[in-house]
């Protein structure tokens, strides 16, 4: 049996880091309306102000604001309304002392007025006359030229995965296409005898492919691309065989299963067999210590532990920080602070992840530890986050302020 040459996480960071630094992105140009989720490949500036025009923010009169200086219920200001603006409409004249227009609430004030006065604190005295019974501030109650962006203003930073929000306002700017970075692709190879999929029929000692699913989603979440994903039965020319048709297809193939230290574990030596070099062949981090990362060429191989929670962790710690890598992506992990609400045990010289849930109570948030084995899937399903225990800890005592990090969306 061969033993690892166990890597720290720091040392795997490195790794990790000057490969990306080899990888050449691909761009592509791409239809604003299928862009949503994709990661934008360069800087997005303003190519017009925002707004184009002075527009109001309620319904009410366009005014100059000296004239209403001082105006109350006992003592209004009388102006002559000489116009209502349409929506849509472009007002082409100035307006002059003792003078106001009826705007809608976005359109176009015209040059010369300098605030809104809202249509509740206006009476109409007849068809031309106003009374103004409430005074307003220089430029109250709208919306100046240039005030929502600026024309050459960077309005979306390179490596940004693009929101449903980002494409309204770059709708708003007259942009229709967006230039993205091609998606990573990705194979996805799951290895065991007693590996079956989704939709096969189950016999006792088999398990359905659930890291491979898992996994899947994991990618096509952060985005990339899944060219194939496939089982491949304790073999090594098999496995072999399906290592090299992945390697002439996509950018990173993740093998799942068949990276700990079993005889019957042929992942090293496949890589090794097409090619490849071993850069990484065990990691101090719990769960996911047997973890192997090679390279064939510029084709990077993830060779993850086959325990469900174990491969998710590897994944969200290093496939996840890769990507983030090859991408100019630059997103801070989300994380909250939180009260530990139980005794939290780690292995001194490896870093720990543990499972928590979270929940918010009246003092705060509390991160309470969900405890498992690495085999159960519901571990991750049912946790909100982890929490990191550095290496050098023994753990971590209840009551501690911890930062946990999270999987998905905290329920409340």
């Amino acid at each position: 049996m061969e033993f690892f040459n166990v890597a720290t996480v720091e040392d795997v960071d490195v790794i990790l880091k000057e490969i990306a630094s080899t990888y050449l992105a691909e761009e592509e140009i791409e239809e604003l309306l299928n862009s949503v989720g994709r990661i934008v490949s360069e800087d997005i500036f303003a190519t017009i102000d925002l707004p184009e025009f002075n527009r109001s923010t309620v319904d009410g009169y366009a005014v100059i604001s000296q004239e209403v200086m001082g105006a109350s219920e006992s003592i209004p200001s009388f102006l002559e309304c000489i116009s209502e603006v349409r929506m849509g409409e472009v007002v082409d004249f100035s307006l002059q002392k003792g003078k106001a227009v009826y705007v809608p609430t976005g359109g176009m004030i015209p040059e010369g007025a300098d605030g809104m006065v809202m249509i509740e604190y206006v009476e109409k005295l007849d068809e031309q006359t106003i009374l103004v019974y409430k005074p307003i501030a220089p430029l109250e109650n709208m919306t100046l030229i240039g005030d929502d962006l600026k024309k050459g203003e960077r309005v979306i930073r390179k490596g940004k995965k693009l929101t449903p929000y980002d494409i309204g306002l770059l709708v708003g700017l007259g942009i229709t296409k967006v230039k993205v970075y091609k998606k990573p692709r990705f194979a996805v190879i799951s290895t065991g005898d007693e590996i079956v999929d989704v939709d096969a029929a189950q016999k006792v000692g088999q398990i359905r492919d659930i890291n491979g699913y898992a996994l899947v989603a994991l990618i096509t979440q952060l985005g990339g691309d899944v060219f194939q994903k496939v089982i491949v039965k304790d073999d090594f020319d098999k496995l072999q065989t399906a290592l090299k048709a992945s390697l002439e297809q996509v950018d990173i193939v993740l093998i799942s299963g068949g990276s700990s230290v079993g005889t019957r574990d042929y992942t090293k030596d496949v890589i090794e067999s097409v090619g490849g070099k071993v850069l990484v062949h065990g990691i101090s981090i719990k769960p996911g210590k047997p973890t192997i990362i090679g390279q064939v060429n510029e084709k990077i191989i993830f060779g993850l532990p086959g325990h469900p929670a174990s491969a998710l962790i590897v994944f969200n710690r290093f496939v996840k920080t890769y990507m983030q890598q090859i991408l100019a992506r630059n997103e801070k992990e989300l994380s909250i602070v939180a009260t530990l609400a139980g005794n939290v045990h780690a292995s001194p010289g490896k870093e720990t992840y543990q499972m928590v849930q979270l929940i918010l109570g009246e003092s705060g948030w509390r991160a309470i530890p969900f405890y498992g084995k690495s085999g159960m899937m519901t571990l991750l399903a049912k946790s909100s986050g982890y929490i990191r225990i550095r290496d050098d800890q023994e753990g971590l005592m209840k009551g501690e302020q911890v930062e946990a990090f999270l999987f998905q969306e905290v329920m409340l």
